[in-house]
């Protein structure tokens, strides 16, 4: 049984339609270039089925925008005139049985010279560049193009067009055309510097000796130098971590200091003993902005924790309507108390509980707890007494703002990109480095005679 359509409306309405059009104020009877009287779309006739009309509209599409074979044999054609060429005679190809002589002539020419295969990037003397440069230039004056010579010698265009310059030998092998080469008394600063510190990698000798505005390379280089003298320390392949997908948190990088901070703690050895070591960063710029040795962490701990570093980065000096750090730490006992989330927001910042089993939520934090934990925990192992464990740990901390290097600074410690921001530190040492550039250019000009350029 078929349905009748619903886009067919009742006859009666029509005459319902009259009537009222004609009342004033009442625009149903305007055409305002909607459906039609008696219908619920457009271009859908009274008493069709609708899919009629969407076939017929279809095959009107494809009449009119069909790039096929039948549009191509019905589209009238048109005459267009034909382009002058503005090559003189003698520039002029060669069309016909000419053109394959030359061609071929040239191909014997190549092999009449000992060359087989393709030439791009293989090394020739200076003699066959200059035989096949004198076979290229006479084909082109026969009428040949340049490109198509090239094509059947199996040659660089682009390598022809520096023979012909005479630039394509270089004068000393280096960066900058060996103008760049590191000078004898940077390489003997590098190795003082790696027996000094056997232990050192070769991007934190490249960083300190930056640091101390001595040298600047790179720790590419600097593994060289170290190679080279027997200094280098013997590669270990570790096995590929699982990168989890980070929590959102790690998707609003900080674009200044004192905007986000990470709270976390550990724990280490004293004299037989388990203590804590809760520690409070600063994202933007990985300082540590305050610390505590504790044999217990509670709630009046971590507060203790959180207003020594609010009352040393002034955070209660800003004005109202300033923006403040928001905390991040994980879902410890001490982090959720009530007295932790009243005293944080009392003192005008903002907790952010990471997710559970989701330690990435605290990355940067936990980053650094891994840092203080081979570097300085597990080589003590266990500490004498409370003296002694806040003496070391104070020490290392110190060396890890004020000198250590860190990678996420690009090279810089955290206390000065915490001063004076990561902008104008790596401005800084883009100039110095140009410097050092200018310098090395100057040395290895007066210290080496320049040799000639072979044309």
């Amino acid at each position: 049984m078929l349905k009748r359509s619903r886009y067919v409306r009742c006859k009666r309405v029509k005459g319902c339609q009259e009537a009222n059009s004609k009342k004033p104020g009442d625009d149903r009877a305007v055409d305002l270039g909607g459906r039609a009287p008696g219908q619920y779309r457009g271009n859908l006739p009274t008493g069709e089925h609708p899919a009629y009309a969407v076939l017929r509209l279809e095959k009107k599409i494809q009449r009119r925008w069909d790039h096929g074979s039948h549009f191509h044999e019905t589209r009238p054609k048109i005459k267009r005139p034909r382009k002058i060429s503005t090559r003189s005679r003698k520039q002029k190809t060669k069309v016909g049985p000419g053109r394959i002589i030359h061609r071929t002539v040239v191909a014997e020419k190549k092999r009449g010279l000992g060359l087989h295969g393709d030439l791009r990037g293989r090394h020739l003397s200076h003699d066959l560049r200059m035989a096949l440069l004198s076979e290229i230039t006479d084909a082109v004056n026969q009428g040949e193009s340049f490109e198509s010579v090239c094509r059947v010698l199996e040659l660089n265009p682009r390598a022809v067009y520096r023979w012909r310059t005479g630039t394509d030998f270089k004068k000393i092998h280096g960066g900058g055309g060996g103008k760049n080469k590191i000078t004898p008394l940077e390489e003997k600063r590098v190795v003082a510097l790696a027996k000094k510190f056997p232990e050192f990698r070769c991007r934190r000798i490249a960083y300190e000796l930056e640091r101390q505005a001595k040298v600047f390379i790179g720790k590419t280089k600097v593994a060289e130098i170290l190679k080279k003298h027997g200094l280098n320390h013997e590669f270990e392949r570790c096995h590929r971590k699982p990168n989890p997908v980070p929590a959102e948190m790690l998707l609003h990088e900080p674009w200044r200091k004192n905007l986000l901070w990470g709270m976390d703690w550990t724990y280490l050895k004293i004299a037989g003993q388990f203590w804590f070591l809760l520690v409070l960063l600063d994202w933007y710029s990985r300082k540590i902005l305050s610390w505590g040795l504790f044999p217990q962490i509670t709630q009046f701990e971590v507060v203790a924790i959180v207003t020594e570093a609010v009352a040393t980065e002034e955070i209660d000096l800003l004005p109202e309507g300033a923006l403040k750090p928001r905390l991040v730490a994980d879902h410890g006992s001490a982090n959720v108390a009530a007295y932790t989330k009243a005293n944080i927001k009392i003192q005008g910042l903002e907790l952010w509980l990471s997710g559970i089993g989701r330690p990435t939520g605290n990355a940067r934090t936990e980053r650094l707890m891994g840092t203080l934990k081979r570097e300085e925990i597990d080589l003590q192992g266990e500490y004498e007494n409370e003296t002694e464990g806040r003496k070391k740990i104070g020490a290392k901390i110190w060396d890890y703002n004020f000198r250590r290097p860190n990678a996420g600074n690009g090279g810089f410690s955290p206390n000065s990109v915490h001063i004076q921001g990561r902008a104008v530190l790596t401005q800084r040492r883009k100039q110095s480095r140009q410097t050092t550039e200018n310098q090395r250019r100057r040395h290895w000009d007066q210290s080496q005679p320049v040799t000639q350029t072979l044309c």
